[in-house]
Order: C-alpha cells, then structure tokens, then sequence
C-alpha cells in the first residue's frame, strides 16, 4: 500500500509540471536521471528581503580551504560567515545538499553548528514573508528563504510541507528526533505561534481531546516524512540523530561533515579544528529552545 506522500506525488506528477503543486518541492521530476551531478539552481529572488551583508568566497576555494592541512592551529580562530558567491563561473560545479527533517526535530540547532564550524550560511525553501520564517532570519540565519548558490546546505520540511520555492538536490542530511519530543514541540510552537514559547504542562491535561487527536494525527505523519526518505533510491543520504547531536556533538559534526563535503577522512583538516573549537563551546543558539531534553515529554503520553 502507497502512503499519502507516494499517492500526492504521483498525482502531483501526472498534472504536469505547469499546474503542478510540487514544482515547489524537491523532487519535481518522475523521470529525473540517476546520475548524481550538480543541477542549476534558481533562488527565490522575487520575494527576497533585506539581509546581512556578508562576504562572499567561491564554493571551489571555502572547500580548499575547509580541507587545508597546512595552518597554525593555535593562530586560526572560528571562520567568520560568507555567503557564497553566486557569481562565479564555476557555480555548475556546486552541489546541493537538503537538510530535510520533520518539523521540530533539532534543524535549527543543526544549521547553526554548521555555520558555525563552515563559516557558511545555509539556507531553506521557507517562505520569507511568513512571520515564523523571517524570525529565523532575524535571529541570525541570514541564509533563511534562500535556496540559491549563496547557500549549498538547504533545509526543507518536504514532504511534509511543500516549500515555497523549487530547486534540484543531489544529497540528503535526514535528520531524526525521538517522536515523542518533537511531536510535544510542534504542539507547543501550534499553541503558541512561536519558535520558544510552550503552553503550561498542565493544559495538557486540561485539553486531553485536543492533545490526543494532534497526536493521533502527526504520529502517522511523522513515520510517513520518514518512510518517504528511507525509501527514496534518487539521493544518498546520511542519516543523524538529534541526541546524538547534543550528546556526542564532535562525533556527529565530524561523520556529517566528511558526507558534506563528501570526503573519506577530514583528520588533520581546518573543519576538524573548526569542529574541536566550536564543541567546545556551549552548544549555538538561533534563539532560547523550549528546553531542548532528549526524551523529556514521556510523561505527557501517560
């Protein structure tokens, strides 16, 4: 049996690309090649909104850098962050990577560590003029609503929510929280209508209706956006989980980057000295998280 996601995508795909609904999404194509190379990219310019300035590098030298083994450690601080230079001539070469992650499951918390370790902003397939949306950028993610060459890492929320903007991947980062936190959060950011507010535990028991159907609801969701991922043979993909995350954050920093920056051994390396620095450090904040515990809302599916 198809789950809805396949059934959408299907339907979707036999409308035709001109009304179709997932021209904003990821994957737009049923008879997209195999072959994994570097695809054009268009960034949602014409609802674009004044951003940072910052300074831009070329994909081909933040790599050469990023894998440099000749530099002083004790002279090379944190990288400070650039967008990337939309351009230069060697921009067909530039890969894309997809962040995709069910809502709530530690995305933003990921991107700022790697802007943090890369000096590289990410991006995403938000619609900017969304008022959640522009925070994000407000907060510090100046890459917020971008999915052009200035960004190579895009977060996405597909197939459980459509993207405003379409763009062509070639890899995928899945990342993965324990259902029963990220189910907890999104419904405190529904109540709320904010990314760091929560409800007070005892409205869930004073609303057990609403608390049991929202759940009921998103737990099926959350394994379909996981099924979908798993299932897809189009991009390879690199698998990590949220508590890994904030338990083992070196560890995890380190297995991602060399997928990210598709290498067999990053030792000895600028990001591996970036990496060391900034685990060092408290763990980066875009803003306040609700509390962040790994398997803290157990008692309020008792």
């Amino acid at each position: 049996m198809q789950h809805r996601y396949e059934q959408e995508m299907q339907q979707h795909i036999s409308q035709g690309a001109e009304t179709d609904p997932a021209n904003n999404s990821i994957i737009r194509k049923a008879n997209r090649s195999d072959k994994i190379k570097a695809q054009g990219r268009k960034g949602n310019i014409a609802l674009d909104v004044d951003r940072p300035e910052l300074p831009v590098e070329t994909f081909s030298s933040l790599k050469a850098d990023l894998m440099k083994q000749e530099f002083d450690p004790a002279a090379t601080e944190k990288p400070s962050y650039h967008f990337l230079d939309i351009e230069q001539k060697q921009a067909s070469d530039q890969d894309t990577v997809i962040m995709a992650s069910y809502p709530r499951s530690g995305n933003t918390l990921l991107r700022a560590y790697l802007e943090k370790v890369m000096g590289l902003t990410s991006g995403s397939d938000c619609d900017i003029t969304k008022k959640l949306n522009k925070d994000l950028m407000l907060m510090g993610l100046a890459g917020e609503g971008l999915v052009d060459k200035r960004v190579w890492v895009v977060k996405t929320h597909y197939p459980e929510r459509y993207g405003k903007t379409k763009f062509y991947a070639e890899r995928v980062i899945l990342l993965v929280r324990n259902p029963l936190d990220c189910i907890t959060s999104l419904f405190n950011m529904v109540c709320t209508g904010s990314h760091n507010r929560s409800i007070h535990d005892s409205d869930f028991q004073k609303f057990p209706d609403y608390w049991s159907e929202f759940v009921e609801q998103e737990i099926s969701i959350w394994k379909d956006f996981h099924d979908f991922w798993m299932s897809s043979s189009k991009f390879p993909i690199h698998i990590v989980r949220y508590e890994d995350i904030v338990a083992h954050p070196r560890q995890a920093l380190s297995s991602l980057l060399k997928f990210i920056l598709n290498q067999q051994d990053i030792s000895g390396t600028k990001i591996e000295h970036y990496i060391k620095l900034a685990v060092q450090e408290a763990s980066p904040q875009i803003y306040k998280p609700r509390e962040g515990r790994v398997n803290g809302n157990l008692d309020k599916y008792q």
